[in-house]
């Protein structure tokens, strides 16, 4: 397992900067998304958002009179891939075991991702979206809306009023240089590398021929292919499945919630893995378990943001492609089932609040695309599961379809701490959900951005388009759940609507124009 960085080690490491973090690169959720790179900075034309400054509380926590924190961040999950959301033979006991005893939301979305985008908005607790002012950094894509955590964040807070932070990760845009500050608010960060994206050994160990038996023909040269030449590198020389990355991550996760539950502070603890994002090669149990093939020349083990066809996939290839997406998934739920079994151990369900939710789904094939085309933001991309435990048993068995965001997190965290949210939040406390009552922000609709391509949804209507308005795709939910029968020229009065009603309401004004 990586080392285990205290404070006082990132302190004297963060000298180093990017260059301490060097064998980062440009990898994961971050390039191919169907739109063209953008300029590193937009000018603003509204008013800015309250300055993020330090929150100070006149009365710190105490251990045994507020409960601990616990958020689970789990990457890539569909909604409709878990048994508690409907998926028949899912094979996610642990996190169906999760939805039992906690409020489980039916209608949660990121207001901006990928995973970049998506870990600023959970953390920092307000809406990117539009990205007005963003400015990339040079260590992360050139796409609007990545950008680090806020140094100022829900961390920084929780930690100031006297919270104990943990944080095991493998997802490799939370360990780039600009994150630094972020990452400094952790009394304990444990990094985990192997993911695309990290290097922890040299990509020349893998032949031509090894290359050949993971990625598809027709993508071998594309940068995704040399990506899983990366991460095939990386896991060289792993033995059993204690070695793959969530048994990493969740093992790391159980000595936090040791340390967590030995320290004289409440804990506020993260836990954030990023299977089942691809690349994709978990055992062969669990591929036999999904319906795939063990007798492949070769697996779809990674793949490019498009058309299945402009990956060279065929339909078999496909269904193998899912095989594996679903086996992972199972075998992350596997290792966070270990974990929820310390958590258990250590009986710190009694005094804990636990959170869990995705930061954006994966296409499967459907529409004919495949992994994360920005212009498809529908269900499958954009629907993820979040669920809130609470250690009295509030809203356990239940659902609600309150339209939540990642922009909610940090606010419902710091409510249950019983501490007031910095006014630079906007997020909503789902807390009062737990008890059959509505949150104070009411929301009868939701927006949000994957770079310059926006979604707004309500109950009878789904509109994408890019974020001038332009292209608008238009979808009754009533008659075309699947959303399929594009309605914005037969119905332009209603795409209207929903741009200027929803997407340029919740931007406070007319968007940015992104420079193609």
């Amino acid at each position: 397992m990586d080392h285990e960085i205290d404070r006082r080690d990132l302190l004297r490491l963060a000298g180093a900067g990017a260059a301490g973090l060097g064998a980062l690169g440009v990898a994961g959720c971050g390039s191919g998304d169907g739109t063209a790179q953008a300029a590193r900075s937009v000018t603003a034309t509204i008013a800015a958002k309250p300055p993020r400054t330090a929150t100070r509380f006149a009365k710190q926590v105490k251990k045994g009179e507020v409960p601990n924190l616990l958020l689970v961040i789990i990457d890539s999950v569909r909604a409709d891939a878990l048994g508690s959301y409907g998926r028949r033979n899912a094979h996610t006991p642990n996190l169906d075991a999760l939805a039992r005893d906690s409020l489980r939301f039916t209608e949660c979305y990121p207001e901006s991702f990928p995973t970049g985008p998506a870990r600023a908005t959970i953390f920092g607790g307000s809406r990117l979206f539009p990205f007005r002012d963003w400015k990339a950094p040079a260590d992360m894509p050139g796409t609007p809306g990545w950008q680090p955590v806020p140094d100022e964040n829900m961390i920084s807070t929780l930690k100031r009023a006297g919270y104990w932070t943990g944080y095991a990760v493998d997802t490799p845009w939370t360990m780039v240089g600009s994150q630094e500050p972020f990452l400094r608010d952790f009394d304990r960060y444990v990094p985990i590398k192997g993911q695309t994206g990290t290097v922890t050994a040299n990509e020349s160990i893998i032949s031509d021929a090894e290359l050949a038996k993971w990625v598809a023909p027709k993508i071998l040269e594309s940068s995704s292919g040399q990506k899983m030449r990366q991460y095939l590198a990386n896991m060289a020389g792993r033995r059993g499945e204690d070695e793959y990355l969530p048994a990493k991550v969740f093992t790391a996760g159980m000595k936090l919630l040791e340390e967590g539950k030995k320290s004289k502070k409440p804990f506020a603890i993260a836990i954030d893995c990023f299977d089942p994002h691809e690349p994709w090669d978990p055992p062969a149990r669990y591929i036999k378990l999904h319906g795939g093939s063990l007798n492949r020349a070769w697996n779809p083990g990674t793949v490019l943001n498009g058309t299945a066809k402009s990956n060279g996939l065929s339909a078999a290839d496909v269904r193998q492609m899912r095989a594996l997406y679903y086996a992972e998934l199972t075998m992350a739920d596997r290792w966070f089932g270990n974990f929820m079994q310390r958590f258990h151990e250590l009986e710190l369900d009694r005094d804990t609040v636990v959170m869990f939710l995705s930061d954006h789904g994966f296409l499967l094939g459907e529409r004919g695309y495949v992994a994360k085309f920005a212009w498809e933001l529908h269900p499958e991309l954009i629907h993820v599961p979040m669920m809130l435990r609470h250690p009295e048993g509030k809203g356990a068995r239940r659902t609600t379809d309150f339209y939540s965001q990642t922009e909610d997190v940090a606010s419902t965290l710091l409510a249950a701490a019983g501490l007031e949210k910095p006014e630079w939040m906007d997020g909503a406390n789902l807390l009062p959900l737990t008890e059959g009552k509505q949150p104070k922000k009411r929301r009868d609709y939701v927006t949000g951005a994957y770079s310059s391509i926006v979604f707004a949804r309500d109950r009878n209507w789904s509109y994408v388009a890019d974020n001038q308005g332009g292209r608008p795709e238009l979808y009754n939910l009533r008659r075309d759940r699947r959303e399929v029968r594009n309605l914005a020229g037969s119905n332009s009065t209603q795409a209207r609507k929903m741009y200027n009603g929803m997407i340029k309401r919740d931007a406070g004004g007319p968007l940015p124009k992104f420079p193609s």
